[in-house]
């Protein structure tokens, strides 16, 4: 009964002593199980060091290993090979080439994929803000699309690059599409403003204008009943408009994002291959030397060899080209 009187009493719960306030920057305060640890630690390191130093003034000068030979030490700290044999020349290549084949393939999977996405791109509508449209409905309607965007789009071939006398502004062009070669000519022989006047007059003959003379009739009251329905239609119709609009605007960031990734991993992959063709050849046969100068990395590469391949600009913060030259020789 005794104990479990005093089990049933509430007792006070004892707390361990926390690091004062003004010494909150030197950490936990330090109990004494924890100097025991660092303690016992510390005499450890001691003790090692002592017989480390014994078994220094008692060595013998004298003393030789066979493995000594195999053994070395830089800057004090002692090296030891792990018995790893180096591969044959002839298996090395082959490994090499092996490596090159494989991200050829996925470089060639990876352009795939970047065609589809550039066709994507060029399909789709309102793909830049021309300026100089002057139909103000229609420049409200398009989305400009930002600098580091079309400059994107110019990388990929989708826009065609800036010449040097424009500086960067896209050319005052619109291309309009047609279906039938005579459609063509019938659009181009009509100037401009003769297509904005028919236009207008279009716009004026498809307009119904309504006049009050003071009195309405149930005729009057079930057109504008059906005039009310067209134009709440007409405001539906705008607002799924809109949702469309923003989907094709979120879809083409969409493209546009996944578009400079694969162009960033196809430039990666394209250093890579360029890195393992150079290994290869290094490890064959012909003297060389080390020149400098810029390394030129095709941007296509084509089995026409009487084409040259384009040279592209390294990006040298990711990969820095080794550059060079063989000896000609003559083979038999």
């Amino acid at each position: 009964m005794t104990s479990s009187l005093r089990n049933s009493i509430h007792r006070r719960n004892h707390k361990e002593r926390s690091q004062l306030a003004h010494r909150t920057k030197l950490g936990l305060l330090e109990k004494h199980k924890d100097y025991v640890k660092r303690a016992r630690d510390y005499h450890s390191k001691q003790d090692r060091l002592t017989r480390l130093r014994q078994k220094a003034a008692d060595r013998n000068k004298d003393e030789f290993y066979f493995s000594m030979n195999k053994e070395k030490t830089q800057n004090g700290v002692h090296i030891k090979e792990r018995g790893n044999v180096a591969l044959p020349t002839d298996m090395v290549k082959v490994l090499k080439t092996q490596d090159e084949n494989y991200v050829r393939t996925m470089r060639a999977a990876g352009l795939k994929k970047i065609d589809k996405l550039k066709t994507q791109l060029t399909s789709l509508a309102n793909l830049i803000k021309s300026d100089h449209l002057e139909d103000e409905d229609a420049s409200d309607n398009e989305d400009p699309l930002e600098e580091q965007d079309i400059e994107l789009l110019r990388e990929a071939g989708v826009l065609p690059k800036s010449s040097k006398k424009g500086k960067g502004k896209l050319s005052n062009k619109h291309i309009v599409f047609v279906d039938t070669p005579d459609e063509a000519r019938r659009y181009a022989s009509t100037s401009k403003s003769n297509r904005k006047s028919a236009d207008s007059s279009r716009t004026e003959t498809t307009q119904e204008t309504e006049v009050d003379l003071g009195w309405q009739t149930p005729a009057t009251t079930k057109s504008q009943k059906r005039r009310q329905s067209t134009s709440e239609l007409t405001a539906v119709d705008n607002e799924a408009a809109e949702e469309r609009e923003q989907l094709a605007r979120s879809n083409r960031g969409r493209l546009l994002k996944e578009l400079a990734a694969r162009l960033t991993r196809d430039k990666m992959l394209r250093y890579t291959e360029r890195e393992f063709e150079l290994q290869r050849l290094m490890m064959g046969k012909g003297a060389r030397r080390k020149i400098q100068g810029p390394e030129p990395v095709g941007e296509d590469d084509s089995e026409d060899e009487d084409r040259p391949r384009r040279s592209v600009k390294v990006d040298e913060k990711t990969y820095k080209p080794r550059v060079y030259k063989w000896r000609l020789e003559r083979k038999r």
